[in-house]
């Protein structure tokens, strides 16, 4: 069965020679035969037999058949100039062939020679290749090239060549170093021997080496155009398998020939599987007897799986799939993105079907089959090439305009990778970590991983943790490179107990037959896929929406794929997600993602659609800045156009609403991993506030408002550090409310917790600074619309006794940021415990400061009575000062300049105030706008 006449030689037998290529390990060895290819017409070169009879003519014996012998006594005879001048003359100045380049093709680790001639050291340089040559034990001692060319017969130029008897019978003492080196690569090389013929005295001499080693050794082959069993067992018995052609009868050049295109279509899977598929099926089509023919469509279909299972066998390595790596290894396919959906479009040879760059006939009769076969099959190979769509997300398979669904199997990889687009993580997650900068974990845990996949033979899983190792301590090097980072020392110390993989260099030394997807991988781990599909997707995302632009102007403008950009955008996502690449950090990444899905959404808008599901949500909350989120989120909000243009499915809006459930909960858990030192912005900091921001634009029930609140409220209990995480809740209530009047009476635990801080004395600055820019003023605005009472009497009055205990100013500071906004809400008792407070401390203590009197504006303005003698003091006030000192502190930090005219217009627009108040306090805002005049 093996031999269907695809091949020349044994497939087995070819396929062991281009693994040993692959991972570095063949060697050829080439004898006087292998030169002879070389010669033309007019240029032969005589053959040792040939060469001997010469020497026999010269020295007049006709009765001796040793060939070592007689050269000996040409030497003795003759003298050493005119023995080497003879044995010159046979070697003539030949042209390498094509077979000689055809060695270098399959990239050998070493050439071995018994050859004197130039050939293969010509060609390697014609090739420009670095090969060393060694003709010497003093060249091999001071070779510094991995790959050598080795002349162990040694050559004319060194005066060294082996010929005569004594140069066999003092090889081991004339070159001891090469005849150890040698008899060392026999050990652990395939050793394919050219060149040679059964009787050759060479190859007996490395027989006869080879018989000394260890027969748990690589195999040796001996290339002969006619199988001889005799011959055979007796090779056999030292270790040399005979690779013989089929076909007896081949010529010399044909049979090298055969071998080199065997090779060169064995290296080439698809050209290999293309040969066999053909040769089979002429076999079934000229059989006749039906169990054969099953026999032989079994055998081919084996073939094919394998096939399959070989090509995939990288792409399996991977945790999460490009969809991309996928149709590149099948070929002669194309993808479809239909929505969420991605489908792979098996092209056959009918005249409608698609062109592709890499159309080939055959190949894509090939494809149709087999995925007719995993499709229909239930075997362990169907399950593994539904495992490799179900990486790459691909849901649908299309054939012959047929729609066939993927099933898709759960397991833990994808387990793992929802967790993550939940949000959901442990204090030993990855990001946490990360974030928390706990590189020294992050190092041994990437170390780890990396001599756990080794282990397990997974190059791609190894590449990318020993990339993720070198990511980090590159930002240690950075901080230990610098003696004024305030990380200096730490990094320094994690530095010295660390490796640095160079990851680059290592992944070279993985097998031959991984590195063209390793290649694939370093590109977008080095960024450069990245920038490259960010400026692709940019240039698409452009001209996308300019057709939109064009069609809203009136004209008409279109393309198959225009609203197809972020569901590609999704597979990076997924695929640097999915496999814990670091690289999702960096900046280039993240601008990637945030840029194309909020130009996606540009894209939409010009036409007054909107569109967003679960994956956008994920990319605004993990990868896009608040501030950008807000910029594009103003266009919707403004007249409400986010309600009118934004049509999902109940089905999708229940889903959605799920899904930032879930998120928010679990960014929530996340932040209480975060370090208590760590003031900085973290990433989960930043999911925070983009999750808060995003939120108003749901419609929530009063149950799941109230479940967002309970959720947030412990995030606001804890010691504040920010100020964002207040101006983002203060972002949300604002959309709710604009969108769809909703809130839920639970925000006024917001100001429980403020009251909580002052009584515990946990207020910090940061609290200070919230108070002072009235961040909470949306939770008092939507309290009175929603007509919410504050009605926390126990806890207001322990705030209150606490208050009393600060000095002037600070109560001053209290009423003014808190207690007056706190009494807009409030119940009468809570009206009246305020009212009491600012009676009995701050409303009738005299004026002595700016700010003193800019609070009793205020006071008067929230209805409060006008202490006696005030309007007259404000007046001598502002006669007294204005304009001379409002350039002093204590004026600037009031801001009297502004805020003192603007009470004074809210004070005198207050019908509920007698008319000759309004008129006095009238008077005094002229005075005060006169006065302004003198500046």
């Amino acid at each position: 069965m093996e031999n269907s006449n695809y091949l020349s030689f044994n497939e087995k037998d070819i396929k062991n020679i281009i693994t040993a290529s692959q991972n570095n390990k063949l060697v050829f060895f080439i004898g006087a035969g292998f030169s002879k290819l070389s010669e033309t017409e007019s240029l032969k070169i005589p053959s040792w037999e040939e060469l001997i009879n010469e020497l026999k003519e010269d020295l007049n014996i006709s009765n001796e058949s040793d060939y070592l012998k007689i050269a000996q006594l040409y030497f003795l005879k003759f003298g050493e100039h005119a023995y080497e001048n003879k044995v010159k003359s046979s070697i003539k100045d030949l042209t390498p062939s094509k077979f000689h380049k055809n060695l270098f093709d399959l990239k050998p680790h070493y050439i071995i020679t018994t050859n004197w001639d130039y050939l293969i050291e010509n060609t390697a340089q014609e090739k420009r290749l670095a090969y060393d040559l060694i003709r010497s034990d003093a060249d091999l001692a001071n070779s510094q090239l991995d790959k050598k060319i080795i002349k162990m017969h040694g050559d004319f130029q060194q005066h060294n060549f082996v010929f005569k008897e004594d140069d066999y019978l003092q090889y081991g003492q004339n070159f001891p170093l090469i005849e150890g080196y040698i008899k060392g690569i026999f050990s652990t090389c395939t050793i394919v021997f050219l060149g040679y013929s059964y009787n050759d005295y060479n190859l007996k001499q490395i027989v006869s080496w080879i018989t000394r080693i260890s027969k748990a050794t690589p195999k040796k082959y001996l290339l002969q155009g006619k199988f001889d069993l005799a011959q055979n067992r007796y090779l056999e018995n030292h270790g040399i398998s005979l690779l013989t052609p089929f076909t007896q009868d081949l010529s010399y050049e044909r049979l090298y020939e055969s071998f080199f295109e065997d090779l060169n279509t064995v290296i080439k899977p698809e050209k290999l599987i293309v040969k066999l598929v053909n040769s089979v099926k002429n076999l079934v089509e000229t059989e006749s007897n039906e169990k054969h023919k099953d026999n032989l469509n079994e055998y081919l279909n084996n073939k094919v799986v394998k096939y399959f299972n070989d090509k995939f066998s990288p792409l399996s390595q991977y945790q999460i799939l490009l969809p991309e790596l996928v149709r590149n290894k099948l070929t002669n396919c194309t993808l479809r993105y239909d929505g969420l959906d991605i489908i792979l479009n098996i092209l056959d040879n009918e005249p409608k079907s698609n062109l592709t760059y890499d159309f080939n006939k055959d190949i894509r009769d090939i494809n149709l089959n087999y995925i007719k076969y995993v499709l229909k099959a239930d075997d362990h190979h169907s399950q593994n090439f539904l495992s490799i769509l179900n990486k790459a997300f691909i849901t649908k398979i299309q054939i012959k305009g047929k729609l066939e669904k993927v099933k898709n199997k759960s397991n833990e990889i994808q387990e793992y990778f929802w967790k993550k687009m939940y949000f959901q993580y442990s204090p030993n997650d990855i990001e946490i970590l990360f974030s928390n900068k706990k590189y020294n974990s992050l190092l041994k845990y990437f170390s780890e991983k990396v001599t756990h996949y080794l282990k397990q033979k997974n190059f791609i899983m190894t590449t990318i943790y020993m990339a993720n190792h070198d990511y980090i301590y590159n930002i240690l090097k950075f901080h230990a490179d610098n003696i004024k980072d305030p990380e200096y020392e730490i990094s320094k110390e994690i530095i010295k107990n660390n490796i640095h993989y160079d990851y680059e260099s290592k992944v070279r030394d993985f097998p031959e037959t991984i590195q063209p997807d390793l290649q694939k991988l370093q590109k977008i781990i080095d960024l450069s896929e990245i920038y490259k599909a960010y400026y692709e997707f940019h240039t698409k995302s452009r001209e996308n929406k300019e057709y939109a632009q064009n069609r809203k102007n009136g004209g008409i403008s279109w393309s198959n794929d225009e609203y197809t950009l972020r569901y590609k955008l999704y597979s990076y996502v997924y695929f640097i997600l999915g496999n814990d690449l670091l690289i999702e950090n960096a900046t280039a990444t993240k601008q990637f993602f945030e840029s194309i899905i909020l130009e996606s959404f540009e894209h939409y808008l010009i036409e007054d659609k909107f569109s967003i599901n679960q994956t956008d949500l994920f990319i605004i909350i993990k990868y896009c800045q608040t501030k950008k989120i807000k910029a594009f989120a103003e266009k919707l909000i403004d007249g409400s156009k986010f309600i009118s243009i934004c049509h999902l499915k109940p089905k999708d809006i229940v889903q959605l609403k799920q899904y930032l459930l879930k998120a928010l909960t679990n960014i929530c858990k996340s932040l209480d991993y975060r370090e208590k030192n760590n003031i900085q912005e973290t990433f989960i900091n930043k999911c925070f506030s983009n999750i808060l921001t995003v939120l108003g634009f749901a419609r929530w029930n009063p149950q799941e408002f109230e479940q967002i609140i309970d959720t947030i409220i412990p995030v606001y209990k804890q010691r504040t550090q920010r100020t964002d995480i207040y101006e983002n809740i203060k972002y949300f209530l604002f959309v709710s409310w604009k969108l769809y009047e909703t809130s839920h009476p639970n925000i006024l635990k917001f100001i429980d917790i403020t009251l909580s801080k002052i009584i515990k004395k946990k207020l910090n600055g940061y609290d200070n600074f919230i108070l002072k820019q009235n961040i909470l003023i949306n939770v008092y605005a939507v309290s009175i619309n929603a007509g919410y009472e504050y009605k926390n009497i126990e806890l207001l009055k322990d705030a209150l006794e606490v208050i009393k205990k600060y000095q002037y100013e600070s109560q001053q500071y209290f009423v003014d940021k808190l207690l007056l906004d706190i009494k807009q809400i409030g119940s009468e008792e809570v009206k009246e415990l305020i009212d009491k407070f600012v009676n009995e401390n701050i409303l009738y203590i005299p004026c002595k400061t700016p700010y003193d009197y800019i609070l009793k504006l205020v006071l008067i303005y929230y209805g409060y009575p006008i202490p006696t003698d005030f309007i007259k003091n404000l007046k001598n006030f502002i006669d007294k000062n204005i304009p001379n000192n409002l350039n002093e502190s204590d004026f600037l930090k009031s801001k009297i300049q502004s805020q003192l005219p603007e009470l004074l217009k809210s004070i005198i627009k207050d019908e509920n105030l007698d008319s000759k108040i309004r008129e006095q306090f009238q008077s005094i805002l002229e005075q005060f706008e006169e006065n302004m005049k003198k500046i």
